[in-house]
């Protein structure tokens, strides 16, 4: 779960949910701040942790309520993570960034598959699978996939898409 999870939060923190650029938080060379699907990068989650409460409510104050609702959530996520936490997801997004854009977006799109084709009751399970495929090799691969239980567990298209993610996602370093 832990690879699935920090190149998850990778994509997740990969681009930015602010509309417009906040004093509070000034540009510090391109892609500092990047609009799209995910949310706000490790840097930018870090810098508005360390704004006043008087300056986060502002910057606040200026999003819509719907991005504005998502950053509260994210910075709570952020202040609970530990600094190991933090370290490793720095690495994964740093990772992600050096990825091509076309190889962004695939992980993107499977990361979407992922989430549309798995409740989030059953996504733990699925992420157990794909952490347990990507530790093994191509027959311990092809036996665990063709296991009982994992056929029990999944659809035939939920096992194709667990056996994609542990083929195409880079492993962590």
């Amino acid at each position: 779960m832990r690879v699935l999870s920090i190149i998850a939060a990778a994509v997740f923190l990969s681009v930015s949910v602010f509309a417009d650029p906040q004093p509070a938080l000034k540009r510090k060379g391109p892609g500092f701040m990047k609009k799209g699907l995910g949310g706000p990068t490790p840097d930018v989650v870090e810098r508005f942790s360390r704004l006043t409460p008087s300056e986060r409510r502002e910057a606040l104050e200026k999003l819509p309520p719907e991005r504005r609702r998502m950053m509260e959530r994210r910075l709570e996520a952020w202040a609970n993570t530990t600094p190991e936490e933090r370290r490793r997801l720095e690495g994964s997004y740093a990772r992600f960034q050096e990825m091509t854009p076309e190889r962004q977006q695939e992980v993107r799109q499977l990361f979407r598959r992922f989430s549309e084709t798995f409740e989030a009751d059953r996504r733990p399970k699925a992420h157990k699978a794909v952490r347990v495929l990507k530790q093994a090799d191509a027959e311990e691969r092809k036996r665990i996939l063709g296991s009982t239980p994992l056929q029990k567990e999944f659809s035939d298209d939920e096992r194709k898409l667990i056996e994609q993610m542990a083929n195409d996602l880079p492993d962590r370093e």
